[in-house]
């Protein structure tokens, strides 16, 4: 498998060595971490109620609610699942990206390990402060003299030196694989563009056409790791009603469809069709879900309680896809203003494949390829 994607690139092997070793030492911690945040919260459901009442005997004391300790002990779950996808998902794109010879991709992927270098940061933070000692007495101080004096439940926050490890880890990983796509930019340069030929304003066009295709892929990913954690926030949350619960669940799926499936195939449709209604469509599309993850992260800075255990990871995930929702806006622009310049006919010379529709192309067999 490693041979038929790098070939005889030396460089290649060892990216996809790299990236599998990677994959499967984050993916074993975060496991480990996930285990042990289970373990971490169920406890803390467990304590809390003793808690409570040990706390009404103290004449002072601040009032937090109880049930904003526990959401924001039970929703951390998600984002360790969220990691170890993002680690297969940087897997499978280095692989896309070595098969195609794919140079552009291949720096998408050494800024995303920094992405999740940022992540890794994030989640020690976000996890450590689920019980923070404070000066008063209070109702976290209490939970954690519980966990001091109990036997049975492990000391809180033992996922910690776990959590270090994977941030250390990230670190040199992404260090190391930033090294390796600079070899492999020198030895790969950008010879994918040199099929295309001698025309410039061509390989420019194919240019914004890879990085295009490249930003849609980063964009499904993130927007549905913003819904998921999204949706696991609202369900854990007890400010709604059964009914207001359903509404926002019917609303958030119905925007997280259209963003996530919906908007990128009228990005493939428009492309393969150089379809100007289709991108059009589709960047009016983007920039409703732009404003839609605007309002999400004013809440998110608004209503902090609401958010509890997530606001650092919720507007993480936010940021990104507002930056990457911009990015796509604009390249779908420029890929729409290439329309009818004959750039279908040069991606078949380089994908060795028949681009529909083309006057002249022409055979019983044809598909289109987006690399």
């Amino acid at each position: 498998m490693i041979s038929r994607l790098a070939g005889d690139s030396t460089w290649s092997r060892y990216s996809l060595v790299w990236s599998g070793i990677q994959a499967l030492l984050i993916i074993a911690l975060e496991s480990v971490i996930f285990r042990l945040h289970l373990t971490e919260s169920h406890n803390i459901q467990l304590i809390i109620g003793p808690a409570t009442i040990a706390l009404q005997q103290r004449p002072t004391f601040d009032k937090p609610d109880p049930q904003e300790i526990v959401q924001a002990a039970r929703v951390l779950s998600v984002y360790h699942v969220l990691f170890i996808v993002a680690q297969v998902f940087q897997l499978i794109l280095l692989c896309d990206a070595m098969f195609n010879k794919n140079t552009i991709q291949i720096i998408a992927i050494v800024i995303f390990n920094c992405a999740m270098v940022a992540y890794a940061g994030v989640q020690v933070k976000q996890a450590s402060e689920i019980l923070v000692r404070t000066p008063n007495d209070s109702l976290t101080n209490m939970i954690l003299d519980f966990f001091a004096l109990e036997a049975t439940p492990k000391p809180y926050h033992a996922s910690l030196p776990y959590e270090i490890a994977v941030l250390a880890l990230m670190i040199v990983l992404a260090s190391g694989f930033a090294f390796i796509a600079y070899k492999l930019y020198k030895e790969f340069g950008w010879s994918i563009y040199k099929k295309i030929g001698a025309d410039l304003a061509m390989r420019d066009m194919y240019k914004v056409y890879q990085i295009f295709i490249m930003i849609v892929k980063f964009d499904i990913f993130f927007q549905l790791g913003f819904s998921a954690q999204f949706l696991s926030l609202t369900v854990e949350s007890q400010t709604y009603s059964p009914e207001d619960l359903k509404n926002v669940l019917i609303l958030h799926l119905i925007l997280s469809t259209g963003a996530s499936i919906i908007l990128p195939f009228m990005a493939w449709y428009g492309l393969k069709r150089e379809s100007k209604i289709a991108m059009g469509c589709f960047i009016a599309g983007g920039f409703a879900t732009l404003v839609y993850n605007v309002i999400k992260l004013n809440q998110v800075f608004s209503d902090a309680p609401r958010f509890a255990g997530a606001n650092k990871f919720l507007s993480f995930f936010l940021i990104v896809n507002l930056l990457l929702g911009i990015a796509t806006m604009y390249f779908a622009w420029v890929c729409m203003k290439n329309f009818n310049n004959g750039l279908n006919a040069h991606i078949g010379k380089v994908s060795g494949t028949n681009i529909y529709p083309m006057e002249s192309v022409s055979g019983p067999s044809k598909r289109w390829s987006i690399e």
